[in-house]
């Protein structure tokens, strides 16, 4: 005689259809989240290149003149790190390299990531960009 029980559970074949949905959707959403880590950490950057720049005048204030090392504004080192970039001032681009006129502030991207996303350069006359890591071609105003 046979038994009338169902056998319960899932079968091979069930697992792995709802496997491969899991894997469409984790391959979907991965790199979502990578942009969104990166637009992140950018933001990051951003609000601590401002703190930085607003010293900056205060420096200014005070000196005449912009420092053109961080360290002149009581960080440790004239380069400061956080998280993913690595920020150091410096003078602008001619015409207006001169310590008295204008300094720019640069978040350069430390890790393969953070750099698809690129760099953040500001200074103190205006220009806020973010540029191709390594160089000065802009992608995008900020």
């Amino acid at each position: 005689m046979r038994d009338n029980k169902k056998n319960s559970g899932f079968s091979l074949l069930e697992l792995l259809v709802a496997l491969a949905i899991v894997g469409i959707l984790a391959s979907v959403a991965y790199p979502s989240y990578q942009d969104s880590v990166r637009k992140a950490n950018r933001s990051d950057a951003i609000a601590e290149l401002q703190g930085i720049l607003a010293a900056q005048e205060r420096y200014f204030l005070a000196n005449r003149e912009y420092a053109t090392a961080l360290s002149s504004l009581g960080f440790a080192t004239d380069t400061h790190a956080i998280d993913v970039y690595n920020i150091t001032a410096g003078d602008c681009d001619a015409p207006n390299n001169d310590a008295t006129l204008c300094v720019e502030i640069t978040a350069a991207a430390s890790t393969d990531s953070q750099k698809k996303d690129g760099d953040i350069v500001m200074n103190s006359i205006g220009r806020s960009e973010l540029v191709e890591a390594g160089t000065d071609t802009v992608k995008k105003q900020l």
